[in-house]
């Protein structure tokens, strides 16, 4: 019996090119790299997030589309995608081991934006379910950003693209790239 390696599935990029954004000092929005959807029906983004200095460390996360990887900033267009059944966090003030099950969030209408409003004081880890079909197919949307929001006071933020449910499943050095 064979069994299928969770490489063999996933295929997995940061999402801001430093990796980890420290973004208390420089107050500026860390833009995401693309990511194409055209080898994977999903991707969840993984946002995790150290304890913050004040209630200015919350986490705010937009989520754009675009035609390709290599598309400007300015052919992008807000990705209306994060409601509820989208957004799930694990979150606590001091020790995220103490959290074993995910808390979905609950947001009606669906927007590109999330904001953690009370993550600031905390630490822990926001899920953004996305799929390939919530994109603008007819108008040749095929790649996504996600975009993290000035945090005013330090706090350290490492984000992932983690794309599952590839068309074609390979061994990991044959997976279909992303970027």
């Amino acid at each position: 019996m064979s069994t299928m390696r969770l490489l063999e599935q996933l295929q997995i990029h940061p999402i801001w090119p430093a990796y980890v954004v420290d973004d208390g000092d420089d107050d500026t929005v860390a833009t995401g790299d693309y990511v194409s959807l055209k080898d994977y029906e999903s991707v969840v983004v993984l946002i995790a997030f150290g304890d913050g200095s004040a209630t200015t460390g919350d986490i705010t996360a937009e989520v754009y589309q675009a035609t390709d990887t290599a598309n400007s900033l300015s052919d992008a267009k807000a990705l209306n995608v994060l409601e509820t059944g989208r957004i799930w966090r694990k979150y606590h003030a001091s020790d995220l081991s103490a959290v074993g099950a995910w808390t979905q969030i609950t947001q009606a209408t669906a927007d590109e934006v999330y904001d953690a409003d009370d993550s600031g004081e905390g630490l822990g880890l926001i899920a953004l379910e996305i799929h390939a079909s919530d994109l603008d197919v007819d108008g040749g949307f095929t790649a996504i950003r996600v975009d993290l929001d000035t945090i005013s006071s330090a706090k350290l933020v490492c984000g992932l693209y983690i794309l599952g449910n590839p068309k074609l499943s390979a061994a990991p050095a044959l997976m279909p790239s992303a970027l």
